[in-house]
């Protein structure tokens, strides 16, 4: 993960095709939880929501799922569910059961932004948990979109506890049925997927930045952020880096190399026993395909 264009799918598919070349025995997965998904593009094959055997490699599947459209059918299910329940209520005071019936429907449209990729985190909870793969590649979305993402945990437990609560006035009087099961189901994942990503022996973020000063300060409070939702970061990857030959036979590529060397220092100077930092060099070409 990293800031918006500095190569966080094309380190994403790398990682991934490495891992499973490296090791006939191991079972990858490159999974895309960007909502502008490019892993198609850096594979140069359609990926959609499952590709198995990607880059002709029988231990790399990857997936790009639109969590969007999975929880507006969820929401969906919700509203039906609501209303539906709602209609099978006489007894008891009315404007009680109206006031909560609105307030179902509101809590069901006042969803907290990106609760949406919790939701289909869940896909790969369920994954770790029935232990398809030995190795999941995340593909993040930019920084911004990212730290909110990992900050959302909470914030969708007590989104999907209220409406849990509400429910539970209801239970004696109506089954409870599929979606309240799956309310609970997606409580269970939040908290297993807060819980995974937090576990330094399990998860670990790897940086990806470019060598500029405005990467360099966003990947610090990047860094910063993680370390206070305690997810670890040991590696950053520095990308883009122009090559000394490229240096040698060209006066702009030489600036642009001397500016970028002194970036470099000082992400080495700050990140200092913090993480490892790797350099990948600018290439010529496109990265596309294997």
């Amino acid at each position: 993960g990293g800031k918006g264009g500095v190569g966080k799918t094309t380190a994403a598919a790398a990682a991934a095709l490495a891992l499973a070349r490296g090791d006939e025995r191991a079972r990858v997965l490159c999974f895309s939880i960007d909502p502008a998904h490019s892993l198609s593009d850096s594979f140069n094959e359609e990926i959609g929501e499952l590709k198995r055997g990607v880059a002709g490699l029988n231990n790399l599947d990857a997936m790009e799922i639109d969590p969007a459209r999975r929880f507006e059918e969820l929401k969906e299910r919700y509203r039906a569910w609501t209303d539906e329940l709602f209609e099978s209520l006489t007894g008891g005071s009315r404007f009680e059961v109206q006031f909560d019936r609105e307030a179902m429907r509101e809590l069901v449209s006042l969803a907290p932004p990106g609760i949406d990729e919790i939701a289909a985190l869940s896909t790969i909870s369920d994954l770790v948990e029935d232990g398809s793969y030995t190795t999941i590649v995340l593909d993040t979305a930019p920084t911004g979109h990212l730290l909110r993402f990992l900050e959302l945990p909470d914030v969708a437990l007590a989104w999907v506890r209220t409406f849990i609560k509400l429910l539970l006035k209801y239970k004696n009087v109506v089954r409870w049925g599929g979606v309240a099961e799956e309310l609970v189901a997606l409580s269970k994942s939040i908290k297993r997927v807060a819980a995974l990503l937090a576990d330094p022996a399990s998860t670990e973020f790897v940086g990806v930045a470019i060598p500029e000063r405005m990467s360099l300060e966003e990947t610090a409070r990047l860094a910063e952020s993680l370390t206070r939702l305690k997810v670890p970061l040991r590696r950053l990857l520095i990308n883009n880096v122009v090559t000394e030959e490229a240096a040698a036979g060209c006066d702009f590529c030489a600036a642009r190399r001397r500016s970028q060397t002194s970036v470099v220092k000082e992400f080495r100077r700050r990140f200092s026993g913090a993480a490892e930092l790797y350099a990948a060099p600018q290439q010529p070409h496109e990265v596309r395909g294997p």
